[in-house]
C-alpha cells in the first residue's frame, strides 16, 4: 500500500538509496527497475511467488514450510491489503522469474481460501499480514523452496542488510511494471526514526507489528505492486530468514520516508495456527 500525500493510490513496498547490496544473487547487467534496483539472478530467491488475478500479477507472497518431511507446502505468506477485498481467480506462480516467459521450473497454482489477522486494520494498516491456501502443494525443487520463518518475537538489529525483491514499478508515478524479478539492498532502521518520519504524514507506527528498512536519502525502493512481497536477511546458519512483509510506505524511494513492513517475527504463533488449520500437507 503506497500513499501520495495522505492518500492511498495502490500497493507498494520499500526501501530506499544508499549503496546496494548485490552479492553473488544480482545479475552483473543492472536494469534499474524497482526503483534503484539490480535484476535479481534467476533462480537465487526461490521462495517468492507472484500472486495473480486473471494472469496479472498484483502482489508478492513468500512460500512457507509446512511440514518437516514432506518436499512440498500448500502455504503462502503476503499481506493483508493484497487480500482483503477478496481474490477471484487467483493464481500463484512460484520458480517464476521473467513474467512474460516462465520457464520449465515455474510451477502455478489456485489460490482457494485466504485470511488475513482479524486485528488487521485496514485505516492504520496494522497487522497487515494474510495467508493463502492453495488448491494444491507446490513441490520443492531447485527453483521452488521455502524460507524459513524467524523465531516468535525475534528481534531485528537497527542498521542490519536486508533484501526486498518484487516485480512491482520501476518509478513512482510510473506505468510500467518490471517483467524480470529485481532486488535492493536496504539497512534496518531504529524504530523512533520511524516514528519520527511518520509523525508528519498522520501514520502512527507500532514497534512490535511494524519493522522499517531503507535510507535516509532515498533514491532506492521497492513500489507499487511488490506488497507482500519479502524483507529477508541472512539468519545464523547463514540462510535467509523472512524478517518482513512489505506493507506501505508513502510515494516510492522518497528522502526520509522508509518503508514500513509487517513484523513477522511478531505473527508466528497465528501463523502456526493458520498452517494447522489450512495445510492439507501439514496433516498428513
Amino acid at each position: 500500500m503506497r500513499f501520495v500525500l495522505g492518500v492511498v493510490v495502490a500497493v507498494g513496498l520499500v526501501g530506499c538509496g544508499g549503496p546496494e547490496m548485490q552479492g553473488v544473487d544480482a545479475v552483473e547487467s543492472i536494469g534499474q527497475e524497482i526503483v534503484g534496483g539490480v535484476e535479481a539472478r534467476p533462480g537465487s530467491h526461490p521462495w517468492i511467488v507472484s500472486m495473480q488475478q486473471y494472469g496479472i500479477h498484483f502482489c508478492g507472497g513468500s512460500l512457507i514450510r509446512v511440514s518437516a518431511t514432506k518436499q512440498e507446502s500448500d502455504i503462502i505468506v503476503t499481506a493483508a491489503h493484497c487480500v482483503y477485498d477478496g481474490t477471484s481467480s487467483l493464481t500463484v506462480s512460484a520458480g517464476i522469474h521473467d513474467l512474460m516467459r516462465p520457464g520449465a521450473g515455474t510451477q502455478t497454482v489456485r489460490g482457494v481460501k485466504t485470511v488475513y489477522h482479524p486485528a488487521y486494520d485496514p485505516d492504520t494498516t496494522i497487522n497487515d499480514i494474510a495467508v493463502v491456501k492453495l488448491e494444491k502443494p507446490l513441490k520443492f525443487s531447485s527453483t521452488v523452496l521455502p524460507i524459513l520463518l524467524p523465531l516468535a518475537g525475534e528481534t531485528v538489529s537497527d542498521n542490519a542488510e536486508a533484501t526486498v525483491a518484487g516485480w512491482g514499478l520501476t518509478r513512482e508515478g510510473g506505468y510500467d511494471t518490471s517483467p524480470v524479478l529485481m532486488q535492493v539492498g536496504v539497512p534496518t532502521i531504529p524504530h523512533q526514526l520511524m516514528v519520527n518520519a511518520y509523525r508528519s504524514q498522520g501514520i502512527h507506527i507500532d514497534r512490535y507489528a511494524m519493522l522499517g528498512a531503507g535510507y535516509s536519502q532515498g533514491g532506492k525502493d521497492a513500489c507499487q505492486g511488490d506488497s507482500g512481497g519479502p524483507l529477508f536477511m541472512l539468519g545464523a546458519q547463514g540462510k535467509p530468514v523472512l524478517q518482513g512483509i512489505v506493507s506501505f510506505g508513502v510515494g516510492c524511494a522518497r528522502p526520509g520516508l522508509p518503508g514500513i513492513y509487517a513484523r513477522v517475527s511478531n505473527y508466528i504463533p497465528w501463523i502456526n495456527t493458520q498452517v494447522r488449520l489450512l495445510s492439507v500437507t501439514a496433516r498428513l
